[in-house]
């Protein structure tokens, strides 16, 4: 009997070690890459023609430690991790290709901690090659200007200011004053003379949610039939301030901001207004958002005074700089990961990367009044002497637009959607406008 128990024992303990075994061997396999040295996430956040946004997360390493980044197997950079959250901002990308980043955490006597692949797709680049087409209005009986211009398609374009021809600004045959003009339509064929509202009071803002939802300086509705007033609440009317408006941004006829002199910002949220105080007596010339990105920059023009940059946030406009961005700033265009800032600079702020670069090509000295886009790889930038710039996602280039000659255009807002461009402003005492089509 005794030694039939030793015979059962023992297969007994021989089964027993080898599960023990290969229980510690499944927990030894199946545990992460790097041991008790961390995790190590990467995800692509966005990326342009040229540039790549990489967030790093990291979870139980310790801190600080070295990290390296690869893209196509090829070392990009090497940094030093110090927060469990990182974002990575690489350059130098070529446009329409794909990069397959991944990364390693390094710490002495530790395992390597290594990531997993992810892709990023840059953009591919726009097409510079546009063909332009000019048309000039007014320059009698008064200085016509145009001061804003909205695309809602290549056949339906709205701009507004102030036109005078050689049949306004006098008395009519029945003793009517005639008024100026303060817009114009494109209908796809001509430019149609409009009075916004039925009178001729200069018009500085235009902006359009779609073809039966264009809003003129803020408060005037045009429905496709008719133009109604949206003057209820509107927080400074109601004191005679009479404040003229610069700038105007929105998602919807239910969410848009309007800015202007004196520091005043005011939010419609399709019911009433609201004021938003910036504790500047500054103009707001500008504002621009991206989701929940919104800013607006204020500037008193050839005074020597810096220009003023805020950001709105939970109904506040909170001063973001004043004193990196120079003077006579007055336009801004924002992006997901950039922020342009354009007057007599050019600027850009990166995310991932420390304060504002200027940009310097193409060098020109005569000052910019507006930028705007339609993402990373298609933006237009515009301002005196007749100066259009496109920026295709890779580079600049310039052009001077005019009537011929030494006479160019002064212009002061321009619009862009899809294929289609447009800037206006003026030249000698007309109004001038300008289409590029591509």
């Amino acid at each position: 009997m005794p030694n039939r128990k030793r015979r059962i024992l023992l297969p007994f303990l021989l089964l027993t070690t080898i599960l023990i075994i290969t229980a510690t061997s499944c927990n030894m396999f199946n545990e992460p890459e790097g041991g008790n040295g961390g995790s190590l996430t990467l995800t692509v956040e966005d990326a342009s023609c040229t540039e790549a946004w990489i967030k790093l997360n990291e979870t139980n390493a310790e801190l600080p430690a070295s990290v390296k980044l690869y893209a196509n197997d090829s070392l990009k950079q090497t940094l030093e991790l110090t927060t469990a959250d990182t974002l990575i901002y690489d350059e130098g990308l070529l446009p329409n290709r794909s990069y397959a980043y991944r990364a390693e955490l390094i710490k002495p006597q530790k395992p390597t901690v290594k990531s997993q692949t992810v892709t990023a797709a840059t953009l591919d680049t726009t097409s510079h090659n546009f063909t332009w087409e000019t048309f000039t209005f007014g320059g009698a009986n008064g200085s016509s200007d145009l001061r804003d211009v909205a695309i809602i398609n290549e056949n339906d374009i709205w701009a507004v200011g102030e036109i005078h021809t050689s049949w306004t600004d006098q008395w009519d045959s029945n003793g009517v004053w005639v008024q100026p003009y303060n817009a114009v339509h494109w209908n796809g064929q001509e430019w149609e003379l409009r009075r916004i509202d039925g009178n001729g009071y200069p018009r500085r803002v235009v902006y359009a949610f779609g073809k039966n939802d264009v809003w003129f300086d803020g408060v005037i509705k045009w429905d496709g039939n008719e133009y109604t007033v949206h003057t209820n609440n509107f927080p400074l009317e109601p004191n005679g301030d009479g404040w003229y408006r610069y700038g105007m941004w929105g998602t919807s006829s239910s969410d848009f901001y309007i800015v202007g002199q004196h520091g005043n910002i005011a939010h419609y949220d399709g019911s009433g207004w609201e004021k938003i105080e910036s504790g500047t007596e500054l103009c707001f010339h500008d504002i621009y958002g991206y989701n929940e990105r919104k800013f607006c920059i204020a500037a008193e023009l050839f005074s020597g005074i810096n220009t003023e940059l805020y950001q709105i946030k939970d109904g506040n406009a909170i001063l973001d700089d004043r004193t990196n961005i120079g003077v006579s700033s007055v336009s801004v265009y924002v992006l997901k990961k950039k922020l342009y800032v354009f007057g007599y600079l050019r600027l850009v702020r990166i995310e991932g990367k420390n304060g504002w670069e200027e940009i310097s090509e193409p060098v020109n000295f005569d000052g910019y009044s507006k930028i705007r886009g339609v993402g990373y790889n298609d933006i237009v930038a515009v301002g005196s002497f007749g100066k259009i710039d496109h920026f295709n996602g890779a580079n600049w280039e310039k052009r001077r637009m005019g009537t011929g000659g030494n006479n160019l255009a002064d212009f002061s807002s321009v619009s862009i959607k899809n294929n289609t461009v447009c800037a206006v402003g003026r030249i000698n005492n007309s109004a001038f406008i300008v289409i590029g089509r591509r």
